[in-house]
């Protein structure tokens, strides 16, 4: 009897497997569903920046000129026109002036002065526009009394300067009086400047290239003294005169 029992048991068990079996396979088979796993993870790490992209196509410039004219060409709106001037009162009148100089009375004498006056222009014109038609270029210019003094500035023999002085229709200039003497010497850029004066015809005797007697004569002390075969006179810086040899001396050419 006991040992029944457990036998007893197994086939029970047995029989409910085979029921259970049976069930089973007349039930048609379920699909299976699944869900995907999400599996979580550090945040990612930012990559490097990617390069600049291609420059564009280069756009028209500004033309500030266009710009220039269309503003110009804008037209403002017209503008009421205002109303008319009122004249306004006449002033007060003003005070009396000073009575004024009486003017100038041309007299015979004063006529006379300013025809002399004119005359002297004319005079200086005439020599001015012959010394410009002979293409001499006189650099300094003189004027004493009647006379002009006019040199080139430059230093050269006594017959080179006599000759460029005929040239232009002049001569050495010779000073006949003091003022003239004066003009000749403030004329004189260089320390000495020849004069028209010698004695090459009669030694001793000085005497205009005219061949006149000398009127007036401002000598050094002990001059002239034809130390050196000296026929030619120059006035230097101080007015005086001095003599000097002809062909181995040069100084300045003042013409008049």
């Amino acid at each position: 009897m006991t040992l029944l029992q457990p036998f007893n048991a197994s086939v029970l068990w047995l029989s409910l497997l085979m029921v259970v079996s049976s069930v089973n396979r007349d039930k048609p088979e379920e699909k299976m569903y699944s869900c995907p796993v999400i599996q979580c993870s550090a945040p990612a790490v930012s990559g490097l920046p990617g390069r600049d992209g291609r420059d564009g196509p280069k756009g028209e410039g500004f033309d500030l000129n266009c710009l220039n004219q269309t503003l110009r060409s804008l037209q403002g709106f017209p503008r009421k026109v205002g109303p008319p001037e009122i004249e306004g009162d006449l002033g007060p009148q003003g005070e009396k002036g000073q009575k004024g100089e009486c003017g100038i009375v041309v007299t015979d004498d004063l006529q006379r002065q300013v025809t002399a006056l004119e005359t002297k222009v004319q005079v200086l014109e005439d020599e001015l526009n012959r010394y410009k038609k002979g293409n001499f270029d006189f650099k300094q210019i003189k004027s004493i009394g009647k006379k002009i003094f006019v040199s080139t500035g430059k230093e050269d023999t006594f017959d080179n300067g006599k000759s460029l002085c005929a040239k232009a229709g002049s001569a050495f200039a010779s000073p006949r009086n003091e003022a003239e003497n004066t003009a000749l010497k403030d004329l004189r850029p260089s320390k000495q400047a020849y004069m028209g004066i010698s004695d090459e015809q009669t030694e001793g005797r000085f005497m205009y290239l005219n061949g006149r007697a000398v009127t007036y004569r401002n000598w050094n002390a002990g001059e002239p003294n034809n130390r050196k075969n000296e026929d030619c006179a120059v006035i230097q810086d101080s007015g005086k005169w001095n003599d000097v040899n002809c062909p181995n001396s040069h100084a300045l050419i003042i013409c008049e």
